[in-house]
């Protein structure tokens, strides 16, 4: 049976960690080579997030990355050769091929369509493209980061660090226990989940040496207790 394919940023730096470990780099080191190549947000987290497929890549990062391991565009693609790499929900190509075409090989069109014998479906490659391509950005990650004074970035990355997930996506597994409940229960509880979520980041923030946050007015605390319900 065909496996079904992989979306692609799972495959296109797929080598990455590899590559790293093998110049003995850790993500801190990686990230302070790129900050001085001018991607000046890149934290560890960062780096940690591209690791784990959780952050869809530009082409202009793709390219320094390479740079910064000392490799080729190619050597940071992952996956066995037949592997499958979703393109769009009707074109998928193998990986093997997709290195081949950024060693600067050309690969026939005739290669790519399902319906050609790639072995896969359109159903099947709607869904890997379909798939989130980088961490969410919701009013769950603006409310947390304006409660700890960071960046939606560092707070993607931090919540990457500690839970393999972006914040949204913690928590809406959270909440995924939580079945048949009315509408305005689930509106309650995507607060609370959304504060529970802000307090286990705390340490982490203040691992960052984060600004102390002053004590909201009661104005203040009503207003974003308003907006973490309409997570």
């Amino acid at each position: 049976m065909t496996e079904p394919p992989r979306p692609a940023r799972d495959v296109l730096v797929g080598g990455a960690k590899a590559a790293r470990e093998r110049l003995g780099l850790r993500q801190e080191d990686v990230a302070k080579r790129l900050r001085e190549l001018g991607l000046t947000s890149w934290l560890r987290g960062t780096v940690a997030q591209v690791e784990v497929g959780a952050r869809r890549l530009t082409l202009q990062e793709f390219f320094l990355l390479a740079l910064v391991y000392e490799t080729t565009p190619a050597a940071l693609v992952g996956g066995e050769d037949e592997e499958l790499v979703a393109l769009t929900t009707t074109t998928a190509m193998r990986a093997g091929d997709l290195r081949s075409l950024l060693s600067g090989q050309v690969v026939a069109t005739d290669r790519l369509r399902p319906e050609t014998g790639i072995g896969t479906t359109r159903a099947t490659l709607s869904h890997a493209v379909g798939q989130p391509t980088s961490p969410e950005v919701g009013e769950a990650e603006r409310y947390v980061a304006r409660r700890l004074r960071k960046s939606v970035e560092e707070i993607n990355a931090a919540a990457v660090e500690r839970w393999g997930r972006s914040l949204s996506e913690e928590r809406d597994r959270r909440l995924d226990v939580h079945t048949g409940v009315s509408a305005r229960r689930l509106q309650a509880l995507r607060g609370h989940v959304t504060r529970e979520l802000l307090t286990e980041l705390m340490p982490d923030a203040r691992g960052r040496q984060a600004p102390a946050q002053p004590a909201p007015t009661q104005a203040e605390q009503r207003s974003e207790e308003g907006s973490s319900r309409r997570q």
